[in-house]
């Protein structure tokens, strides 16, 4: 089932979600730590690079997350939400305007993320999160040239240590 606004009670884990990111955005990773599934199928793939597999690996990466803000916000532009009984999913335009850890000024960036939910003990888990960078659209052929450019040049100069 696809739509708009989300049925209860699976409305009430997309509020959640964004308040514990909000938190989160301010370095308190409390409630996101709250909402997540604590057993060995959790997974997150954040936007800056690995991932975690098991709850003690996610949490550790969300104790690590919530050490590099130093206050901000973050809002969300809903793309898509897909419910049903036991599992929802939904992907959105995340945007973090904050402060971070060694950072004199604020930044802002945009991720498309996907949020995956099950519904255990009588609540939505979230069970995945998958956060990258928002970019422009563009054809691989040509990142890969510059990729390749790059690389080239640096096997051409001299080594210098």
């Amino acid at each position: 089932m696809s739509s708009q606004s989300p049925p209860q009670p699976f409305a009430d884990a997309i509020s959640r979600l964004h308040a514990a990111m909000a938190k989160v955005a301010n370095g308190d990773i409390s409630a996101i730590k709250a909402l997540y599934a604590h057993g060995d199928d959790a997974t997150s793939f954040y936007g800056w690079g690995g991932y975690e597999k098991g709850w003690e690996a996610v949490s550790r990466r969300w104790d690590w997350a919530g050490r590099q803000f130093n206050g901000g916000t973050v809002s969300y532009q809903s793309v898509t939400t897909v419910v049903t009984a036991e599992l929802a999913y939904m992907t959105d335009i995340e945007t973090f305007k904050v402060k971070m850890e060694g950072m004199d000024q604020p930044t802002q960036w945009s991720n498309r993320v996907t949020h995956i939910f099950r519904f255990e003990q009588g609540a939505w888990r979230l069970l995945h999160r998958h956060a990258n960078r928002l970019e422009t659209q563009y054809e691989p052929s040509t990142r890969w040239r510059r990729v390749a450019a790059r690389d080239c040049v640096k096997r051409l100069e001299p080594d210098r240590s």
